[in-house]
Protein backbone atom coordinates (compact mmCIF):
# COMPACT_ATOMS: atom_id res chain seq x y z
CA UNK A 1 0.00 0.00 0.00
CA UNK A 2 2.86 2.34 0.89
CA UNK A 3 4.47 1.70 -2.50
CA UNK A 4 1.15 2.36 -4.29
CA UNK A 5 0.66 5.66 -2.44
CA UNK A 6 4.21 6.78 -3.19
CA UNK A 7 3.74 6.00 -6.88
CA UNK A 8 0.46 7.92 -6.96
CA UNK A 9 2.09 10.88 -5.26
CA UNK A 10 4.93 10.84 -7.79
CA UNK A 11 2.44 10.85 -10.67
CA UNK A 12 0.55 13.76 -9.06
CA UNK A 13 3.76 15.76 -8.62
CA UNK A 14 4.75 15.21 -12.24
CA UNK A 15 1.26 16.21 -13.41
CA UNK A 16 1.28 19.32 -11.19
CA UNK A 17 4.77 20.26 -12.34
CA UNK A 18 3.86 19.77 -16.01
CA UNK A 19 0.68 21.80 -15.58
CA UNK A 20 2.66 24.57 -13.92
CA UNK A 21 5.13 24.67 -16.80
CA UNK A 22 2.28 24.76 -19.31
CA UNK A 23 0.67 27.61 -17.38
CA UNK A 24 3.91 29.57 -17.29
CA UNK A 25 4.68 29.05 -20.95
CA UNK A 26 1.18 29.51 -22.35
CA UNK A 27 1.56 31.56 -25.53
CA UNK A 28 0.58 35.22 -25.38
CA UNK A 29 -2.16 36.37 -25.48
CA UNK A 30 -4.21 34.24 -23.10
CA UNK A 31 -7.30 36.47 -22.86
CA UNK A 32 -9.07 39.30 -24.73
CA UNK A 33 -7.06 42.48 -25.18
CA UNK A 34 -8.10 46.09 -24.87
CA UNK A 35 -6.81 49.31 -26.40
CA UNK A 36 -7.35 52.32 -24.15
CA UNK A 37 -8.08 55.41 -26.24
CA UNK A 38 -7.75 58.51 -24.04
CA UNK A 39 -10.26 60.51 -26.07
CA UNK A 40 -13.92 60.36 -27.03
CA UNK A 41 -15.19 58.16 -29.89
CA UNK A 42 -15.06 59.63 -33.38
CA UNK A 43 -11.66 61.28 -33.31
CA UNK A 44 -8.63 60.17 -35.30
CA UNK A 45 -7.08 58.08 -32.45
CA UNK A 46 -10.39 56.27 -31.96
CA UNK A 47 -10.81 55.62 -35.69
CA UNK A 48 -7.28 54.23 -35.92
CA UNK A 49 -7.68 52.08 -32.80
CA UNK A 50 -10.92 50.49 -33.98
CA UNK A 51 -9.55 49.70 -37.44
CA UNK A 52 -6.41 48.11 -36.03
CA UNK A 53 -8.30 46.24 -33.31
CA UNK A 54 -10.49 44.59 -35.93
CA UNK A 55 -7.61 43.51 -38.14
CA UNK A 56 -5.12 42.55 -35.41
CA UNK A 57 -7.58 40.27 -33.63
CA UNK A 58 -7.17 37.34 -36.08
CA UNK A 59 -3.38 37.63 -35.76
CA UNK A 60 -3.59 37.47 -31.98
CA UNK A 61 -6.30 34.81 -31.75
CA UNK A 62 -8.22 36.90 -29.22
CA UNK A 63 -10.81 39.71 -29.39
CA UNK A 64 -9.36 43.21 -29.21
CA UNK A 65 -11.71 45.77 -27.67
CA UNK A 66 -11.47 49.56 -27.62
CA UNK A 67 -12.12 51.40 -24.37
CA UNK A 68 -12.50 55.19 -24.40
CA UNK A 69 -11.20 56.77 -21.17
CA UNK A 70 -11.55 60.54 -21.47
CA UNK A 71 -10.63 63.55 -19.37
CA UNK A 72 -7.78 65.86 -18.35
CA UNK A 73 -6.52 66.37 -21.90
CA UNK A 74 -6.19 62.63 -22.37
CA UNK A 75 -4.17 62.15 -19.19
CA UNK A 76 -6.77 60.01 -17.40
CA UNK A 77 -6.69 57.38 -20.13
CA UNK A 78 -2.93 57.67 -20.60
CA UNK A 79 -2.31 57.17 -16.90
CA UNK A 80 -4.66 54.16 -16.86
CA UNK A 81 -2.77 52.61 -19.76
CA UNK A 82 0.64 53.26 -18.23
CA UNK A 83 -0.42 51.81 -14.87
CA UNK A 84 -2.19 48.73 -16.26
CA UNK A 85 -1.01 45.21 -15.50
CA UNK A 86 2.15 44.80 -17.62
CA UNK A 87 1.20 41.52 -19.30
CA UNK A 88 0.54 42.86 -22.80
CA UNK A 89 -3.24 42.54 -22.63
CA UNK A 90 -3.76 46.29 -22.08
CA UNK A 91 -2.48 48.60 -24.82
CA UNK A 92 -2.52 52.39 -24.79
CA UNK A 93 -3.19 54.48 -27.88
CA UNK A 94 -0.61 57.23 -27.42
CA UNK A 95 -0.94 60.59 -29.11
CA UNK A 96 0.97 63.84 -28.85
CA UNK A 97 -0.09 64.07 -25.19
CA UNK A 98 2.27 61.23 -24.39
CA UNK A 99 5.08 63.59 -25.41
CA UNK A 100 3.67 66.93 -24.20
CA UNK A 101 1.66 66.36 -21.01
CA UNK A 102 4.75 65.94 -18.85
CA UNK A 103 5.54 69.61 -19.60
CA UNK A 104 1.95 70.81 -19.25
CA UNK A 105 0.67 69.13 -16.09
CA UNK A 106 2.23 69.31 -12.65
CA UNK A 107 2.23 65.98 -10.79
CA UNK A 108 1.29 64.11 -13.94
CA UNK A 109 0.99 60.77 -12.15
CA UNK A 110 3.07 58.87 -14.69
CA UNK A 111 6.19 59.49 -16.74
CA UNK A 112 6.21 58.79 -20.49
CA UNK A 113 9.99 58.45 -20.37
CA UNK A 114 9.97 55.55 -17.90
CA UNK A 115 6.44 54.14 -17.50
CA UNK A 116 5.56 53.06 -21.04
CA UNK A 117 7.18 50.83 -23.64
CA UNK A 118 6.73 51.59 -27.36
CA UNK A 119 5.14 48.92 -29.54
CA UNK A 120 4.50 50.43 -32.99
CA UNK A 121 3.70 53.70 -34.72
CA UNK A 122 0.24 53.36 -36.22
CA UNK A 123 -0.17 56.48 -38.30
CA UNK A 124 0.75 60.09 -38.95
CA UNK A 125 -2.24 62.39 -39.32
CA UNK A 126 -2.00 65.86 -40.90
CA UNK A 127 -3.93 68.71 -39.36
CA UNK A 128 -5.77 71.36 -41.32
CA UNK A 129 -6.49 75.02 -40.60
CA UNK A 130 -10.23 75.50 -41.03
CA UNK A 131 -12.51 78.53 -40.79
CA UNK A 132 -16.24 79.05 -40.91
CA UNK A 133 -17.88 80.19 -44.11
CA UNK A 134 -18.61 83.60 -42.56
CA UNK A 135 -14.90 84.48 -42.35
CA UNK A 136 -13.77 86.52 -45.35
CA UNK A 137 -10.62 84.60 -46.24
CA UNK A 138 -9.85 81.96 -48.84
CA UNK A 139 -6.18 81.35 -48.05
CA UNK A 140 -3.74 81.30 -45.17
CA UNK A 141 -2.31 84.62 -46.34
CA UNK A 142 -5.74 86.27 -46.34
CA UNK A 143 -6.54 84.84 -42.92
CA UNK A 144 -3.26 86.18 -41.51
CA UNK A 145 -3.90 89.59 -43.07
CA UNK A 146 -7.32 89.65 -41.45
CA UNK A 147 -5.89 88.63 -38.07
CA UNK A 148 -3.18 91.30 -38.27
CA UNK A 149 -5.75 93.95 -39.12
CA UNK A 150 -7.65 93.07 -35.95
CA UNK A 151 -5.04 91.92 -33.38
CA UNK A 152 -6.52 89.63 -30.74
CA UNK A 153 -10.03 89.86 -32.14
CA UNK A 154 -10.11 86.65 -34.18
CA UNK A 155 -10.48 83.40 -32.27
CA UNK A 156 -8.99 79.92 -32.63
CA UNK A 157 -10.65 76.92 -31.03
CA UNK A 158 -8.89 73.87 -29.66
CA UNK A 159 -9.80 70.53 -28.12
CA UNK A 160 -8.62 71.84 -24.75
CA UNK A 161 -5.64 73.51 -23.12
CA UNK A 162 -2.52 71.56 -24.00
CA UNK A 163 -4.27 69.43 -26.62
CA UNK A 164 -2.69 68.66 -29.98
CA UNK A 165 -4.90 71.26 -31.67
CA UNK A 166 -3.95 73.89 -29.07
CA UNK A 167 -0.22 73.25 -29.49
CA UNK A 168 -0.53 73.24 -33.28
CA UNK A 169 -2.30 76.61 -33.02
CA UNK A 170 0.35 78.03 -30.71
CA UNK A 171 3.08 77.00 -33.13
CA UNK A 172 1.13 78.63 -35.97
CA UNK A 173 0.74 81.91 -34.06
CA UNK A 174 4.37 81.92 -32.94
CA UNK A 175 5.82 81.35 -36.42
CA UNK A 176 3.35 83.74 -38.11
CA UNK A 177 3.83 86.34 -35.34
CA UNK A 178 0.10 86.96 -35.05
CA UNK A 179 -2.31 87.47 -32.14
CA UNK A 180 -5.38 85.21 -32.21
CA UNK A 181 -7.41 84.47 -29.08
CA UNK A 182 -7.42 80.86 -27.92
CA UNK A 183 -10.82 79.31 -27.09
CA UNK A 184 -10.51 75.83 -25.49
CA UNK A 185 -13.31 73.27 -25.82
CA UNK A 186 -13.89 69.79 -24.45
CA UNK A 187 -12.87 68.03 -27.63
CA UNK A 188 -13.10 68.81 -31.32
CA UNK A 189 -16.64 67.44 -31.59
CA UNK A 190 -17.73 70.32 -29.36
CA UNK A 191 -15.60 72.93 -31.13
CA UNK A 192 -16.39 72.25 -34.80
CA UNK A 193 -20.14 73.01 -34.59
CA UNK A 194 -19.32 76.42 -33.09
CA UNK A 195 -16.97 77.21 -35.97
CA UNK A 196 -19.67 76.18 -38.42
CA UNK A 197 -22.17 78.40 -36.56
CA UNK A 198 -19.75 81.36 -36.51
CA UNK A 199 -19.33 81.52 -32.74
CA UNK A 200 -15.57 80.96 -33.11
CA UNK A 201 -13.47 81.72 -36.15
CA UNK A 202 -10.90 79.00 -36.76
CA UNK A 203 -9.22 75.80 -35.61
CA UNK A 204 -6.27 73.59 -36.49
CA UNK A 205 -7.72 70.10 -36.30
CA UNK A 206 -6.93 66.66 -37.66
CA UNK A 207 -7.98 66.03 -41.25
CA UNK A 208 -10.15 62.95 -40.41
CA UNK A 209 -12.22 65.01 -37.98
CA UNK A 210 -12.64 68.01 -40.26
CA UNK A 211 -12.95 66.26 -43.63
CA UNK A 212 -16.72 65.52 -43.58
CA UNK A 213 -17.45 69.18 -42.76
CA UNK A 214 -15.05 70.39 -45.46
CA UNK A 215 -16.55 68.07 -48.05
CA UNK A 216 -20.03 69.16 -46.98
CA UNK A 217 -19.17 72.83 -47.48
CA UNK A 218 -19.65 73.74 -43.81
CA UNK A 219 -15.97 74.52 -43.21
CA UNK A 220 -13.31 76.05 -45.46
CA UNK A 221 -9.85 74.44 -45.49
CA UNK A 222 -7.02 76.97 -45.80
CA UNK A 223 -3.87 74.90 -45.30
CA UNK A 224 -2.61 71.55 -44.05
CA UNK A 225 0.01 71.25 -41.33
CA UNK A 226 2.19 68.51 -42.81
CA UNK A 227 5.27 69.07 -44.96
CA UNK A 228 3.45 67.68 -48.01
CA UNK A 229 -0.13 68.10 -49.17
CA UNK A 230 -2.87 65.78 -47.96
CA UNK A 231 -3.91 62.99 -50.30
CA UNK A 232 -7.50 63.60 -49.21
CA UNK A 233 -7.31 67.30 -50.20
CA UNK A 234 -4.57 67.66 -52.84
CA UNK A 235 -5.74 71.14 -53.84
CA UNK A 236 -5.25 72.55 -50.33
CA UNK A 237 -1.70 73.91 -49.93
CA UNK A 238 0.45 73.35 -46.88
CA UNK A 239 0.63 76.08 -44.26
CA UNK A 240 4.41 76.17 -44.75
CA UNK A 241 4.06 77.00 -48.46
CA UNK A 242 1.35 79.55 -47.69
CA UNK A 243 3.40 82.13 -45.86
CA UNK A 244 4.44 80.36 -42.63
CA UNK A 245 7.77 78.73 -43.52
CA UNK A 246 8.99 76.02 -41.19
CA UNK A 247 5.52 75.17 -39.93
CA UNK A 248 4.85 71.49 -39.34
CA UNK A 249 2.60 69.99 -36.68
CA UNK A 250 1.11 66.58 -37.34
CA UNK A 251 -1.04 64.45 -35.11
CA UNK A 252 0.04 60.86 -34.58
CA UNK A 253 -1.25 57.66 -33.09
CA UNK A 254 1.05 55.03 -31.61
CA UNK A 255 0.54 51.88 -29.56
CA UNK A 256 2.44 51.46 -26.30
CA UNK A 257 2.26 49.16 -23.26
CA UNK A 258 3.33 49.46 -19.61
CA UNK A 259 7.11 49.55 -19.27
CA UNK A 260 7.45 46.15 -17.56
CA UNK A 261 5.61 44.27 -20.34
CA UNK A 262 7.71 41.23 -21.37
CA UNK A 263 9.72 41.28 -24.59
CA UNK A 264 7.77 38.35 -26.08
CA UNK A 265 4.41 40.07 -25.63
CA UNK A 266 5.70 43.38 -26.96
CA UNK A 267 7.11 41.80 -30.09
CA UNK A 268 3.97 39.72 -30.65
CA UNK A 269 1.91 42.92 -30.53
CA UNK A 270 4.34 44.67 -32.89
CA UNK A 271 4.02 41.82 -35.36
CA UNK A 272 0.23 41.59 -35.13
CA UNK A 273 -0.42 45.32 -35.49
CA UNK A 274 2.26 45.61 -38.16
CA UNK A 275 0.37 42.99 -40.17
CA UNK A 276 -2.91 44.83 -39.53
CA UNK A 277 -1.39 48.03 -40.93
CA UNK A 278 -0.74 46.19 -44.20
CA UNK A 279 -4.34 45.00 -44.57
CA UNK A 280 -5.90 46.43 -47.78
CA UNK A 281 -9.03 47.53 -45.91
CA UNK A 282 -6.96 49.43 -43.34
CA UNK A 283 -4.78 51.12 -45.94
CA UNK A 284 -7.83 52.04 -48.02
CA UNK A 285 -9.55 53.65 -45.04
CA UNK A 286 -6.35 55.40 -43.95
CA UNK A 287 -5.92 56.82 -47.47
CA UNK A 288 -9.53 57.99 -47.47
CA UNK A 289 -8.88 59.90 -44.22
CA UNK A 290 -5.39 61.09 -45.19
CA UNK A 291 -3.72 59.02 -42.48
CA UNK A 292 -0.25 57.77 -43.36
CA UNK A 293 0.33 54.22 -42.07
CA UNK A 294 3.80 53.82 -40.59
CA UNK A 295 4.58 50.63 -38.66
CA UNK A 296 8.22 49.98 -37.82
CA UNK A 297 10.01 48.79 -34.70
CA UNK A 298 9.58 49.76 -31.04
CA UNK A 299 13.03 51.35 -31.17
CA UNK A 300 12.02 53.59 -34.08
CA UNK A 301 8.92 54.68 -32.19
CA UNK A 302 11.02 55.48 -29.11
CA UNK A 303 13.29 57.77 -31.14
CA UNK A 304 10.27 59.52 -32.67
CA UNK A 305 8.62 60.09 -29.28
CA UNK A 306 11.88 61.44 -27.84
CA UNK A 307 12.13 63.96 -30.70
CA UNK A 308 8.50 65.01 -30.14
CA UNK A 309 9.19 65.58 -26.44
CA UNK A 310 12.14 67.79 -27.28
CA UNK A 311 10.21 69.91 -29.81
CA UNK A 312 6.96 70.37 -27.89
CA UNK A 313 8.69 70.80 -24.54
CA UNK A 314 10.59 73.75 -26.00
CA UNK A 315 7.42 75.37 -27.45
CA UNK A 316 5.47 74.87 -24.22
CA UNK A 317 8.20 76.54 -22.17
CA UNK A 318 8.55 79.43 -24.62
CA UNK A 319 4.79 80.08 -24.77
CA UNK A 320 4.26 79.57 -21.04
CA UNK A 321 1.46 77.02 -21.53
CA UNK A 322 0.07 75.20 -18.51
CA UNK A 323 -2.89 72.83 -18.43
CA UNK A 324 -3.49 73.29 -14.70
Amino acid sequence: MRHVMMAALAVSLVAYSSGDVVAQTAPFPTQPLRIIVPFAPGGAPDIVARLLAEHASPQLGQPVQVENRTGAGGNIGMQAGARATPDGHTILMCTLGCASNVFLIDNLGWDPRTDIRPVIMAGIVPNVLVIGQSIQATSVQEFLALARSKPGQLTMASSGVGSASHLAGEMFKALADVRIEHVPYRGSTAALPDIIAGRVDSMIVSVPEALPHIQGGRLRALGVSSQSRSTAMPNVPTIAESGVPGYGAVAWSALVVPAATPDAATMKLNEAFGTALQAPAVREKFAELSIQPVGGTPEELRRFMDSEMDAWGRLIRERGIKAN
